[in-house]
């Protein structure tokens, strides 16, 4: 007798047995279940299991305690997470869900189950984690839990993919009872008996009359959503049980212990780390140093916080380390998992990774193998190549400059296959970077977690478990950066993360906003408003605040009190022809400035030139070639160099001009760079030369130079520092003291103008005068520049008053625009859970945060490859497959292709953003190590390293870069 009508629907005199129709219900098929379909029971608890050991290896101290007492008593924080973990797929016990595989939906009706045929979860957009939600929160509100200990939990449930819808995305109209059977008696048994089952089999049967008995706050509630992904994702790759009564939780937990014994994450300091007594740190830093000043005053308010806060280190120079001791003493107090350490985008990052491994390797041999580089590129860094492939062909490649020179052929690279397996190699999977207990990164992946995006919770995840030390100098210049960093603080400061943060100086009105949002956060008040109290104007500058007995605490120390060493300041004014970009002024500019630094430099000497673009690095190099001496050095470092020969010639240019070191013979050396070197890349110098820059930014520059107490100084002493890259000749006329300086194109674009003409105010007032006295007026300079123009010399504030409006609008604008993209919307902080969070997230790609940062005009980065007659090689010389394939070719051979990873100049933006991969890159042909190629866009090169972008003539030069020579039709002939 046919139990089925002509959709396929069950008939209601099918029979049903309970038993049956639970063992029917599929939570994973083949395709996304191991290679086999796994029922609901097998992967609720696969993914309860692994959810365990996470939790064991990556759960902070904080929000194990913080569970703790939310779900009422020691150890049941880890079995009220262990059951919301179990349950994410329950969406999945509903006919929408089942319908999506013919294959199984048959044997569910056969069990007496009805399942509609004509929508299903794919047709319908109605997905099961929205089912899920809707389903647990209902069987909660059946339970008699309240409104406010539910709404806490259908989000996480809601989010295991990635995206928190809110309540009313819960249910559509038409899914009244079609799509969910919702009142279906017999659909509902099926969701009772297996909510009974997986209860029991975690611990929490009486989750019925036990509720949690407070609500955990948002940002615990967003990592926990992370850990939740996270577990669900590994625990599907986990084969099914063929029969759903040998699943128990005891078995399950044997299938994640074998799992995780494959790979799992490598542990951080967690409970085992001991605060480092005074003998200890003397050891590890040299008792000289960690009695000077300002590690002095590092030390000292770290120590006044009982449980770790925020502490705000402003000095020009070079506070790495004294983040570091604050960092490790923090983390012992509060039993943080590890450290993160945020760098400038523009910055070292390789150095400062090298110098993070040998601190940890301070703290524990243990830790230095445990510390992860999160950056696309970081095979360039020979310590972690040389872990990763050992003996490989690879570091010939990151250890000096290479030629371009095809000198090898692919077999160069043979039997090196995937190279040796890392403690850290865990996470360098899909999202996993911040959840390693050491990690060093660019700021922005901070920032990140403060973007509605997808898989945010798992960054938070990572983020709370972490002492945070981030160079945030770029971060507080950019608008649109600024508003991610308060609302990441918000979230962070939420948690009592411990923090510090350093820049060369802050404004009154920007260290505020630092210390409002992290505190504002900890007590649950987004309006708090941090009242600083009074402190000298000495600098550098240290500011702790915290929380004691749930009030907000800052202090603020002074550092240096004496005057300071005197610098003087030059102005080098260019003509308005040269910054628009004609060329014989330019070369004239170019030529006048290397003459007066061939003047000025004596034997032995050296200088740093700080230009705002990559194309004024460029043009000012041939200029000083003619000016200096053959005998002489001169280097340039930007960011359209190759990202290998740009890494190998920052480790020798730091080692070259690192602080102490003495100099020898009568050389003389000119290091010129971009922003590269603005932060995190000390070096020590005789005389910079800098563009137009804000006062923070001109303040860390000058922080380069040797003062005429070092005793490694070379004399005579010349005026140290020089302010050039703008042009200041107002037209006649009745206006001509309203006029604006003119700055080049890219330096507007860069930095705020209203900042550019403060900085140029105030270098000009110098120059008049007897220059700064530094560090000790940083603060008074740049409180000065912030202040508007009733701030600067009077000659300069009509002019400046229209710039300044015009500033403020832009900043509003800027900052408005990043607002609607923050994790919670304003006045949204005071929410007691996470729904809706991703109402309207930010499309994005995992692979390009920091262009979702920095929002438009970030630059475009290519794989440049060249293509001759026997078709591709790399940049560096790899040659390759005739297409250019690197299919089932040795990791390390692929690293070395993308030592050619190189950025477009800013005039071929919009164009490089069209350029694609080579075809044989692409993931479906199965080009094995091509996975990382697969979304890089290939800038292809002729043999002689030229190409055509958007209509302008790029040519790659191995001492230059990329060099943008101008519209075809200006171009050079080839």
């Amino acid at each position: 007798m046919r139990k089925t009508d002509d959709q396929g629907e069950r008939r209601e005199d099918t029979p049903f047995d309970l038993e049956s129709a639970v063992r029917t219900i599929i939570a994973k098929t083949p395709s996304h279940g191991g290679g086999s379909s796994s029922h609901f029971l097998t992967h609720a608890l696969d993914t309860a299991a692994v959810a365990e050991w996470l939790w064991r290896l990556l759960a902070s101290e904080a929000i194990k305690q913080e569970m703790d007492e939310v779900a009422g008593g020691h150890g049941r924080g880890l079995i009220l997470f262990r059951w919301i973990c179990a349950l994410h797929d329950f969406g999945k016990i509903a006919p929408l869900f089942q319908a999506r595989f013919p294959e199984y939906a048959a044997a569910v009706r056969r069990a007496g189950l009805t399942i509609e045929g004509i929508f299903t979860e794919s047709n319908s957009g109605y997905r099961h984690e929205r089912a899920g939600a809707y389903l647990i929160s209902e069987a909660l509100k059946d339970a008699g839990w309240s409104a406010r200990r539910r709404n806490w939990v259908w989000p996480l449930i809601a989010g295991h993919h990635g995206d928190i819808h809110g309540a009313n995305a819960w249910l559509p109209s038409k899914a009244g009872g079609q799509l969910l059977r919702a009142k279906d008696k017999r659909w509902q048994e099926v969701r009772a008996a297996l909510l009974h089952t997986v209860s029991r089999e975690v611990g929490y049967p009486d989750w019925r009359e036990a509720p949690p008995a407070k609500v955990p706050r948002r940002s615990t509630q967003l990592a926990l959503c992370g850990l939740l992904k996270l577990a669900d994702w590994l625990s599907s790759g986990l084969a099914g049980i063929s029969d759903p009564k040998d699943v128990t939780m005891e078995v399950c937990r044997r299938r994640a212990a074998e799992l995780l014994a494959k790979e799992a994450p490598a542990p951080g300091w967690g409970t085992g780390k001991k605060e480092p007594g005074d003998a200890e740190l003397e050891e590890r830093y040299g008792k000289r140093w960690l009695h000077t000043a300002l590690p002095g005053a590092v030390l000292d308010l770290t120590r006044r916080m009982p449980d770790g806060g925020l502490l705000i280190v402003e000095s020009p120079g070079d506070t790495l380390d004294a983040g570091l001791l604050s960092a490790e003493i923090m983390a012992a107090r509060t039993r943080a998992q590890g450290v993160f350490v945020g760098t400038p985008e523009w910055s070292a990052h390789h150095d400062v990774f090298r110098r993070v491994r040998k601190w940890l390797g301070k703290t524990g041999s243990e830790y230095e193998q445990r510390a992860a580089l999160l950056h696309e590129l970081r095979a360039l860094d020979p310590e972690w190549s040389a872990a990763k492939y050992p003996g490989s062909s690879l570091g010939h490649y990151v250890v000096k400059e290479c030629p371009g020179e095809s000198d090898g052929e692919p077999e160069e690279f043979a039997g090196e296959g995937k190279g040796k397996k890392l403690p850290v190699d865990w996470f360098f999977s899909h999202t996993r970077g911040l959840l390693a207990p050491f990690a060093v990164a660019p700021t922005y992946q901070v920032l990140a977690a403060a973007v509605r995006t997808q898989y945010v919770m798992i960054r938070m995840a990572g983020l709370l478990g972490k002492v945070h030390v981030l160079d945030i100098a770029d971060v507080v210049l950019d608008d649109r950066m600024r508003v991610y960093l308060l609302e990441a603080l918000r979230w962070l400061g939420q948690a009592r993360v411990p923090m510090v943060l350093m820049a060369s100086a802050l404004s009154p009105g920007d260290r505020g906003r630092l210390l409002s949002a992290w505190l504002g956060g900890a007590v649950g008040n987004e309006g708090y408003e941090a009242s600083e109290p009074e402190a000298p104007g000495a600098h550098p500058r240290v500011t702790a605040a915290w929380i004691d007995d749930d009030e907000p605490r800052i202090t603020v120390r002074g550092v240096d009190a004496h005057p300071g060493e005197r610098v003087t300041v030059e102005l080098a004014e260019e003509s308005a022809d040269s910054l628009k970009g004609d060329r014989a002024a330019r070369q004239e500019a170019d030529r006048r400035l290397a003459r007066l630094l061939a003047d000025r430099l004596g034997p032995g000497q050296s200088a740093l030139v700080v230009r705002n673009s990559a194309e004024r690095a460029q043009s000012l190099l041939p200029s000083l070639r003619e000016a200096m001496d053959a005998t002489d050095t001169v280097v340039v470092l930007h960011t359209q160099l190759a990202a290998g020969p740009q890494a190998v010639r920052a480790r020798q240019l730091l080692e070259r001009l690192a602080p102490g070191r003495p100099t020898t013979g009568g050389e003389r050396f000119v290091l010129v760079a971009d922003q590269l070197v603005e932060r995190s890349f000390p070096v020590s110098v005789d005389l910079v030369v800098s563009d137009a820059a804000p006062v923070e930014q001109l303040l860390a520059r000058s922080a380069a130079l040797r003062t005429p107490s070092d005793p490694d100084r070379a004399e005579p002493a010349p005026a140290p520092l020089v302010v050039t890259g703008y042009a200041d000749h107002p037209a006649p006329g009745p206006d001509k003291e309203h006029r604006s300086p003119v700055f080049p194109a890219k330096s507007a674009r860069r930095y705020e103008r209203r900042w550019l003409v403060a900085a140029l105010a105030l270098a000009e007032e110098a120059a008049a005068g007897n220059g700064w006295a530094l560090p000790r007026d940083a603060a008074r300079i740049v409180a000065r520049a912030h202040e508007g123009p009733t701030g600067l010399p009077p000659a300069w504030r009509a002019r400046a008053e229209a710039v300044w409006r015009d500033g403020k609008r832009r900043t509003a604008a800027r900052e408005a625009e990043a607002a609607q993209h923050t994790l919670a919307r304003r006045g949204e902080h005071h929410a007691q859970n996470l729904a809706a969070l991703s109402y309207l997230s930010t499309p994005h790609q995992e692979w390009d945060l920091a262009g979702l940062i920095q929002g438009s005009g970030f630059p475009v980065e290519t794989l440049a490859v060249i293509r001759d007659d026997e078709g591709y090689r790399s940049l560096l010389g790899v040659r390759l497959p005739a297409d250019g394939s690197v299919k089932d070719l040795p990791d390390s051979l692929v690293e070395a292709v993308r030592c050619g990873a190189v950025r477009l100049p800013p005039t071929c933006r919009q164009a490089g953003e069209l350029l694609a991969p080579l075809p044989a890159w692409s993931a479906k042909g199965g080009s094995g190590g091509a996975r990382r190629l697969c979304r890089s866009r290939a800038l292809v090169l002729d043999p002689g390293l030229r190409t055509t972008v958007g209509g302008r003539r790029l040519r790659y030069d191995h001492e230059l870069g990329l060099v943008d020579e101008g519209p075809v039709a200006d171009s050079p002939a080839v």
